[in-house]
């Protein structure tokens, strides 16, 4: 019983891990079942249990003997003694043909595959800067192209130190993408208003309408 609540915990904890905390999870949240039935084994000392029932007194307020206090004592102890054998004998079985993982040096390597990834990214950028900014026919104004390229190095900087994973990228765009829509739509209905008060005329109107509807239709399409 005690290893299936072991085991039970840490499967349970291991599925909140993975649901719910998602941008930091757990440490055992990538462990197979197989890994966590050997934690389940592996774990047991019997410690706490051991303090707990002799943390019972001896003696009751009336001078009596506590009873059954060694009746209790000896099924803790029992109970200890049968797990560590337990584990002494299924530890080996399971340890059988088990390769394990050395999560350091997977982390070191993702490190160093971002910060090599990310510096061939910023030289790339930084080439298609100069293009774009040397190319007359593009015409793109110089203080937007270097605004953009400055916002995609450091998100590419940001990543590679590890302060900024995929998710929080894709939560960032989506987020600056709502501001715009809702920015949008604010201007539009402002015009609305401009017009309706006779500070603009039809034309202009339409004009900038047709701005704001390519803006919105580029945006859109981007979801």
């Amino acid at each position: 019983a005690l290893m299936l609540v072991r085991f039970g915990w840490l499967w349970t904890m291991k599925k909140f891990s993975l649901r719910f905390l998602k941008k930091k999870p757990m440490e055992f949240a990538s462990w197979t079942s197989r890994e966590i039935l050997i934690a389940s084994f592996a774990g047991v000392r019997g410690a706490i249990t051991l303090a707990g029932v002799l943390s019972i007194p001896l003696l009751l307020p009336d001078g009596s003997g506590f009873p059954a206090r060694y009746e209790l004592v000896f099924l803790a102890a029992g109970v200890i003694l049968f797990s560590l054998f337990v584990g002494v004998i299924m530890l080996p079985l399971l340890l059988q043909h088990l390769e394990v993982a050395d999560h350091a040096q997977q982390l070191k390597e993702e490190r160093i595959a971002r910060a090599a990834t990310a510096e061939v990214a910023i030289v790339a950028i930084q080439k298609m800067e100069e293009r774009l900014a040397a190319d007359t026919e593009e015409n793109i104004d110089n203080q937007l192209l270097t605004e953009v390229s400055s916002r995609v190095i450091g998100n590419l900087r940001r990543r590679a130190d590890g302060r900024n994973d995929v998710e929080s990228s894709i939560q960032e765009e989506n987020l600056e993408r709502r501001f715009r829509l809702a920015a949008l739509r604010s201007e539009r209905a402002e015009l609305y208003h401009l017009r309706a008060t006779r500070e603009i005329s039809n034309e202009t109107l339409q004009k900038l309408l047709h701005d704001l509807d390519l803006m919105e239709a580029l945006l859109i399409e981007n979801q």
